[in-house]
């Protein structure tokens, strides 16, 4: 990989970051990663993206790994790993939130399944774990997550969903982010019944492509997903939301 593709690839995953989408961030910098092992700009951007995660043993590592590199080979990222690791974990959290604002939770990996028992549309169930970063405490009454689905259109086009409001529930409860994984997941279903003749002349023939979320605490924008990735540009732009969220069910007392 060359020098000004390395700059590419830090320069977008750092305004992927930005915009919080942490896990688009970090798939990006581990692919680069791989085409490119040991590249110290790389590295050190995976360490940042890790410790605004709250991921503070992972930032460790890669600064770590920067340092296992020299200070030859390293350049201006020896001395950049070697005061990250100097200050410990309380004080790069501390650094790293009055920079770019701390965030309480992040979306881990989210998974979609399709359910073929129904008998006629589509169902698909997005399962969704909402992560608590370090150990903050976890206001359940201020997380809001905004979910969006998209439908491919006559097979070309993509346009935001016709499929009726979905349904959420909670995997467990109590939902307080109090376990030991610091971790409560929330399942979306989204069912699109059978179109008749004349929804499909109005809306055209329909079928899944996919999902967009922003997750939101005490309203500030705390993480984006999207699969395809490109749905990231569609919805409304990001901003607080207005009021509660209706996507979100109560939690359990």
């Amino acid at each position: 990989m060359l020098l000004r593709d390395v700059n590419y690839v830090v320069t977008t995953a750092k305004e992927i970051r930005g915009a919080g989408d942490m896990n688009g961030a970090l798939e990006m910098l581990r692919r680069a990663d791989e085409l490119t092992p040991d590249h110290p700009a790389i590295i050190a951007e995976m360490a940042q993206t890790y410790e605004q995660m709250g991921v503070a043993a992972k930032a460790t590592d890669n600064w770590r790994r920067i340092q296992l590199l020299g200070a030859t080979k390293a350049g201006s990222f020896f001395e950049l790993a070697s005061r990250r690791l100097s200050a410990g974990p309380a004080a790069t959290a501390l650094a790293t939130a009055s920079i770019e604002g701390e965030k309480v939770l992040r979306l881990g990996a989210c998974q979609v399944a399709r359910d073929f028992s129904v008998g006629s549309g589509e169902r698909y169930t997005l399962r969704v774990p909402i992560v608590r970063n370090g150990s903050h405490l976890v206001d359940r009454n201020a997380v809001n997550l905004e979910v969006f689905f998209f439908d491919k259109v006559n097979g070309i086009q993509v346009a935001q969903s016709i499929a009726p409001e979905p349904v959420e529930t909670w995997q467990s409860a109590p939902v307080d982010w109090g376990g030991g994984t610091g971790e409560e997941t929330l399942d979306v279903v989204y069912h699109l019944p059978a179109l008749s003749v004349a929804e499909m002349q109005q809306h055209g023939r329909r079928s899944y492509h996919g999902y967009m979320l922003r997750l939101y605490y005490n309203n500030k924008l705390q993480d984006v997903a999207a699969e395809p990735r490109d749905l990231l540009g569609f919805g409304s732009a990001p901003g607080a939301p207005a009021g509660a969220n209706p996507l979100l069910p109560p939690v359990g007392r």
